[in-house]
């Protein structure tokens, strides 16, 4: 378990700010013109399945404000096993809470922290939530991330053991370095990951999954291929898959220019077995 005093001792609170991750984020909302049909609905859009059950939860932030986070779970009565979501941008933006509804339809909890909570809605460009987040550091988005895995510990229908834990970009990054200081974490699913150096994950040794299309144009494909390489050396139990002509954010079907339906599913078909091997035989 990460605690704050090691935390403290191993994260490095002058690098990696979040607002460098956050140059990578472009989002671009699709307009409709008057009078043409509706699109189709995304075919890996689950999140209104009757199966899973959605809800925003609060958690305790340095023991005394809150935050919030998207939890979704089976219908089924039961206990799960946990997995956190850790995003690269607000998690509002709909295919974070739909990956969770996907999580808990291969029967796992799924929670997304909010480690954007600080972030003020004034703040729209890429330039402006750098700003807003210039004081804001790894340390202390890792400590949000354990908000969430001591709130997953408390609920009943959480199964007792290790989670997992997956990322998108910057998220990605933070699930590579929350798996490498927290006990509680069997398995590291991590998205087109933000740049992430071998030293800093020196201690990652519970499997760690990674998808990265080959022509992604925020995080080159070279860099997680570099950092595998590194966690394989070391003998960390690592899957790297590449999707050909896939770019960043191919899995958010919010961003249409980028979404791939067939790389999408083919990552997910993965991460679940992935999960399963991992969470589910433990």
């Amino acid at each position: 378990m990460c605690t704050s005093d090691d935390c403290n001792k191993e994260i490095d609170r002058r690098t990696f700010l979040v607002g460098t991750a956050l140059a990578a984020v472009a989002l671009a909302a699709a307009g409709r013109v008057a009078g043409q049909p509706a699109p189709a609905a995304p075919e890996t859009r689950v999140l209104d399945d009757p199966k899973v059950q959605r809800e925003t939860v609060t958690f305790q932030y340095s023991g005394k404000d809150t935050f919030d986070g998207f939890l979704a779970r089976p219908v089924a009565e039961g206990s799960y096993p946990g997995v956190l979501v850790v995003a690269g941008n607000r998690i509002t933006e709909e295919y974070i809470p739909n990956t969770c509804a996907a999580l808990a339809l291969a029967g796992y909890v799924g929670l997304a922290p909010n480690i954007f909570h600080t972030l003020p809605e004034s703040a729209k460009t890429p330039a402006e939530m750098r700003e807003a987040t210039k004081d804001r550091t790894d340390f202390d988005v890792l400590l949000d991330v354990q908000a969430g895995a001591d709130y997953l510990r408390q609920q009943p229908f959480v199964r007792a053991g290790g989670f997992g834990i997956l990322g998108f970009c910057y998220g990605g990054r933070i699930a590579l370095l929350f798996g490498n200081r927290s006990r509680d974490i069997d398995a590291v699913v991590a998205f087109h990951p933000g740049p992430v150096a071998a030293a800093e994950v020196a201690r990652l040794n519970c499997p760690v999954q990674f998808h990265h299309g080959t022509a992604d144009r925020s995080v080159e494909a070279s860099e997680t291929q570099k950092l595998a390489a590194a966690l394989k050396a070391r003998d960390t139990p690592v899957e790297l898959h590449l999707y050909e002509g896939a770019d960043h954010g191919f899995l958010a079907y919010t961003r249409p220019a980028r979404y791939l339906p067939e790389a999408a599913k083919l990552s997910w078909t993965r991460t679940v077995e992935f999960l399963d091997r991992h969470l589910k035989t433990v």
